[in-house]
């Protein structure tokens, strides 16, 4: 492909520099084909003992000049191309970019299927290949909801690092569980900020900015401005006007206390970041240290009735259009505010009944006063870390009573329920965990030497 001078693509018109660009796209899309080809054949001298290499990611940075976070990041991709040919030669021919073969590469279908996903990636953008994955994926599945779940928890990660400014940089990649409810948190507040900055006729912060004060408040309780501090104000008034009043003192790290919503709704709060009287002074001018965690956000997830009693493997669907797997739901609709909705054919009535919680606020009181903390074998998070767990669960006809609930903090009531263990009361007053043979092999809890907290 030659290259044309400034002056030779200042007389071409539209189209002709959009051809342009479309060839400067494809020769990239070649050449990251040819660079995945030379890692392999660098790997294959490495483990001949020829040229042993322990980093290769290394020897691309020095080679290339490019950082050393980068280099992994390329080395990972050419390892993916090259486990797929059919995504390889698509990716060396100049088909398909870097992009769509990291998406095709990790793709669960079977070979056949990718085939066929690879063809259809040569005509289309990077966003269509991966919705035409992912419904794919939903069509020839070749694992559980809950296998992809597991998979999804076992990738999560976060980090952070300054960058040659001294700027933090801060990234993270979390399980559909808890990334809803993250975003859920997160979003109330950027709502708020976003109400005020329609406001501003001049000198709007861009969207990028609100969501980087949006972690500020909720990683370390810092608001910059009046009206920053006006919209925490609100946000929390809002919330103290609906709260249950069931919060232990000191405030939890993460609670999940659910609220209204199609199947369940649960809150996310982070841990204060100091007490505000010790952040606060006389004259901090606009800069505001306001010391609390971000108030209850409500997450909303609308699931068939069938597959919340078991029945069927219908995903749970969320207002953000994250699918849950009916397993985590059915954790999540433990204890919580149920609204059913009854649907008529498509188009056609619908109605949606009273919101009806499942563990009372005054059962739950007495359960918290009975129970102390999480009752798993060894375990002492404090009430307010625990849901109301149904021992028969009341999707199932289990009744909604002292003698059926148990205090389970969130890790081990997933647990409870992706593994199959039940909850067994023993007459000292102790509660033992027995697992169900047929649901998995998750391998008996112990008992720990850590003492009961009072709530």
């Amino acid at each position: 492909m030659p290259r044309l001078s400034a002056g030779a693509l200042a007389g071409l018109g539209r189209d002709e520099l959009l051809g342009v660009l479309s060839g400067i796209e494809r020769l990239a899309n070649r050449l990251a084909g040819y660079r995945a080809e030379v890692l392999g054949a660098l790997e294959v001298l490495s483990e001949s003992g020829v040229a042993p290499d322990v980093s290769p990611h290394l020897s691309l940075r020095d080679a290339a000049g490019v950082s050393e976070r980068d280099a992994r990041r390329m080395v990972r991709a050419a390892e993916k191309a090259r486990q797929h040919g059919t995504v390889l030669d698509a990716l060396s021919g100049g088909d398909i970019n870097a992009a769509q073969a990291e998406s095709l590469c990790d793709a669960r279908v079977p070979d056949s299927v990718r085939a066929e996903l690879v063809a259809a990636a040569a005509g289309e953008d990077t966003d269509a290949t991966r919705q035409r994955v992912r419904r794919a994926e939903v069509e020839h599945s070749v694992e559980t909801s809950m296998e992809r779940f597991e998979r999804q928890r076992k990738a999560r990660g976060a980090g952070w690092r300054r960058d040659h400014e001294g700027m933090l940089r801060l990234w993270a990649k979390l399980d559909p569980d808890t990334g809803a409810h993250v975003e859920a948190a997160l979003e109330a507040l950027r709502r708020e900020y976003w109400i005020d900055d329609k406001q501003v006729r001049s000198g709007r912060r861009t969207p990028a900015q609100r969501d980087a004060d949006v972690l500020a408040y909720a990683l370390a309780g810092l608001t910059y401005t009046d009206a920053d501090a006006a919209a925490v104000r609100r946000l929390h008034d809002r919330a103290d006007a609906g709260s249950d009043n069931l919060r232990d003192d000191p405030p939890p790290s993460r609670r999940t206390t659910p609220r209204k919503g199609a199947a369940k709704r649960t809150t996310a709060e982070c841990e204060p970041s100091g007490d505000a009287s010790t952040q606060a002074s006389a004259a901090n001018d606009e800069r505001r240290t306001l010391g609390r965690q971000l108030p209850p956000a409500q997450v909303s997830v609308l699931i068939g009735l069938d597959a919340l009693r078991g029945t069927t493997d219908e995903m749970g669907l969320t207002d953000a259009g994250v699918e849950l797997p009916p397993e985590i739901v059915r954790r999540m609709a433990c204890d919580a505010e149920i609204i059913p909705i009854m649907l008529g054919s498509p188009g056609g009535p619908a109605d949606a009944g009273r919101s009806r919680r499942t563990v009372p606020l005054r059962l739950r009181r007495l359960l918290v006063a009975r129970d102390r903390h999480c009752r798993w074998p060894g375990c002492a998070e404090p009430p307010s870390r625990c849901d109301a767990h149904h021992i028969w669960h009341w999707i199932d006809g289990g009744p909604t009573n002292l003698d059926n609930l148990v205090l389970l903090c969130h890790r081990h009531h997933h647990l409870v329920h992706q593994h199959g263990y039940t909850m067994i009361p023993q007459p000292d007053g102790t509660w033992t965990a027995v697992q169900e043979p047929e649901r998995g092999s998750t391998p008996t809890p112990r008992r720990s030497k850590r003492k009961a907290r009072a709530p």
